[in-house]
């Protein structure tokens, strides 16, 4: 089953767009992927890295 959670912010003259698809993504795991999406975040900038977001190519 193909599922996915995409999540796209655009900052346009200091107001923020968001745009959020989901294909089979329960409201519950879709609350849990963005827990993890700021854990990683908030982990990032405690090492004081610039790029605050990891990632994996397709298939990996």
């Amino acid at each position: 089953m193909d599922r996915s959670f995409e999540i796209k912010f655009r900052v346009i003259d200091n107001n923020i767009q968001t745009e959020i698809k989901q294909k089979n993504i329960s409201p519950q795991e879709a609350i849990g992927l963005l827990e993890m999406a700021k854990s990683q975040i908030l982990e990032n900038l405690a090492k004081g890295r610039k790029e605050i977001f990891s990632g994996m190519k397709k298939g990996e």
